[in-house]
């Protein structure tokens, strides 16, 4: 605890340097924004914003997420081209979102009309961040209070169909319910913008014991200070009750969870310069009468980042970082356990010729239960119009969670020997901008992981044997995933378009020669647009090819896909849509024993005033 004090106080007086620094959260001028966007265009970035939001009719974090190639979003959790989600960190207005007792990033109670725009950085960029950012940065930014803030309610009913299997007994309702309603308000008076935005989802769920329920509140107030510096308050609150219907061999007719999470982060930006400062509560409890089950696991974060970029004696283009974490857990089930994390990073950018530049940099990683680390990145791009071509290089760790190597129960064993990982990965991309009716990119990329933490789940065991019907998290010798990632937008006419992606991925443990946990090897999606007067209707098809759910490859899932449709109506300030997800119906399953979700309809309407 000394040491984070230690290290938090250093890097508050670093806020007080007569610097500054507009960083892609808190870009408060013009002229910075053009600064930022030009500088992210040199590295591996991807970008999605509010008007995509409005474009498809998003009402959903992880639905606009998924808009990234590569970027596979869900509640829990973000992967990128076949990454860990442990890999890839969430922030949002300064404030990571990962739980480092769990290892999961709270995605489902962020309002989607609070989001300005979503940001995936890799390679340099990302490294600037504490934690874990091997598999990339997901920097989401907040609308601010301006006079050209769009006040909205959003309310909305749905019915989803159930789970046949979850109900030998017949006791099911016919459908279950789903109720959803979302304000937000901003406005500005002199220089001073804020605003408030609050969710309330009630969802049932498709089958017994299986209803969730969230809430959340946020704000942001953003206000100038003296010396011309910006800063901006932000804060969330969010509540989760979720009940847990099990697998369908080992259902838990009886078991619920909560969630409680509460944050908020101070960013101070002048010019080059930035500081922020962030706190995180995170409390989750499960328990499950049936089985004598009760986990109540809290955790607690502190943290502190300060960023420059300049020229410094006469060297263009470099840019510094610091930054630390403290961790402070307290688990029934395993006591209190604290860590603190911190890193160093510097990057340098080489113009070398027109259009064509080589980003390099080193990250000093620093843990208290492990080892320093050093890596380096690199990343090369060269932009001949219309052809846009990178090369990424880079070396990163993935620290295991407290839940990972200290928590057990009658099913999971623990692990707290767990390693770091080790990853090393390369990426090219190539992107291509046809004409204004047709662009298509790929991005081939390798992935070798040593000591690569994976859930190891025990197949093939006579039932009189220990560990029967148990898992743990391993750390495997070396793996590897090599794959592509394709992707292609159609214009045809201006009222129609399509976008395509597809992924191939071959991911493996280089000792058994196994495939990984949860790893398809082929992922397709294909959305196609269309808006005439108004009336906006989309189509999305997903498909997931077959994939093994043990680590012995004995429990094989087939392919699954299933189609998705939306129709919105716009007239003036109101907007009428009707959803229906799994539009066909189809059954199929996520993990062994867990179906997927069933054909399921909302309808809703937004008044902007």
């Amino acid at each position: 605890m000394t040491k984070a004090v230690c290290c938090l106080t250093m890097l508050l007086a670093l806020a007080a340097w007569p610097q500054g620094w507009a960083w892609a959260e808190t870009v408060q001028t013009e002229e910075g924004r053009e600064e930022v966007e030009e500088q992210t265009e040199k590295v591996d970035s991807y970008l999605v914003t509010e008007e995509h939001v409005t474009q498809y009719n998003i009402r959903d974090i992880c639905e606009l997420l998924n808009l990234l190639p590569g970027v596979s979003a869900s509640t829990t959790g973000v992967t990128v081209q076949g990454s860990s989600s442990k890999t890839v960190a969430v922030i949002m207005d300064g404030r990571p979102l990962f739980n480092p007792a769990s290892g999961k990033v709270y995605l489902s109670g962020i309002p989607i009309q609070s989001v300005k725009e979503v940001r995936l950085l890799q390679g340099p960029e990302a490294a600037r961040y504490v934690g874990n950012t091997g598999g990339g940065v997901i920097v989401i930014t907040s609308k601010k209070g301006e006079k050209a803030y769009v006040n909205k309610i959003d309310v909305g009913y749905g019915l989803a169909e159930p789970q046949s299997t979850f109900d030998a007994a017949g006791e099911q309702p016919d459908y279950y319910e789903r109720k959803k309603a979302e304000f937000n308000i901003g406005a500005q008076k002199g220089e001073v913008g804020f605003f408030v935005n609050a969710l309330a989802d009630l969802n049932g769920g498709d089958r017994i014991n299986d209803e969730e329920d969230k809430m959340a509140l946020k704000a942001n107030m953003d206000f100038p200070l003296p010396a011309e510096f910006q800063a901006t308050i932000s804060g969330m609150i969010s509540n989760e009750e979720k009940e847990n219907p099990g697998k369908e061999y080992r259902m838990t007719p009886h078991s619920e969870s909560t969630t409680d999470e509460w944050g908020g982060s101070f960013l101070l930006s002048k010019g080059n310069f930035g500081n922020r400062v962030y706190v995180n509560s995170f409390s989750d409890q499960t328990v499950n009468p049936d089985s004598g089950l009760d986990s109540r696991l809290d955790s607690r974060v502190f943290g502190e980042e300060a960023r420059w970029n300049g020229d410094p004696w006469g060297i263009k283009r470099v840019a510094v970082a610091g930054n630390v974490e403290y961790r402070e857990i307290d688990s029934n089930t395993y006591g209190e356990k604290e860590e603190t994390v911190g890193g160093v990073s510097l990057s340098k950018e080489f113009q070398p010729g027109k259009n064509f530049s080589i980003l390099a940099g080193l990250k000093g990683n620093f843990y208290s239960d492990y080892d320093a680390e050093a890596n380096p990145q690199l990343n090369i791009t060269w932009k001949p119009s219309p052809v846009r071509l990178s090369l990424l290089l880079e070396r990163s760790n993935t620290m295991p969670t407290f839940d990972q190597r200290y928590y057990q129960n009658s099913t999971r064993l623990a692990n707290p020997d767990l390693s770091l990982e080790t990853v090393y990965s390369a990426k090219f991309q190539f992107q291509h901008d046809w004409n204004k009716y047709f662009s298509w990119g790929l991005t081939p990329f390798y992935i070798k992981i040593d000591d690569k933490i994976e859930y190891y789940r025990y197949a093939g065991l006579p039932a009189g044997d220990p560990n029967y019907g148990k898992a743990e998290y391993r750390n495997l010798s070396s793996t590897e995933s090599t794959g592509v990632n394709v992707n292609a937008t159609l214009r045809p006419l201006k009222s129609l378009k399509l976008n395509a992606e597809y992924q191939y991925l071959e991911a493996k443990n280089k000792d058994t020669d196994n495939y990984l946990f949860q790893k398809p090897r082929h992922k397709a999606k294909i959305r196609l647009r269309h808006e005439i007067a108004g009336l906006v209707s989309q189509l999305e098809a997903n498909y997931n090819g077959s994939r093994y759910d043990d680590s012995e490859n004995l429990w094989g899932l087939p392919h699954r896909w299933y189609l998705d449709a939306k129709i919105d109506y716009r007239w003036k300030k109101c907007n009428w849509y009707l959803e229906v997800d799994n539009l066909f119906d189809r059954q199929y399953y996520v993990y062994r024993g867990w179906p997927g979700a069933r054909r399921s309809v909302m309808a809703g309407m937004s008044v902007e005033f």
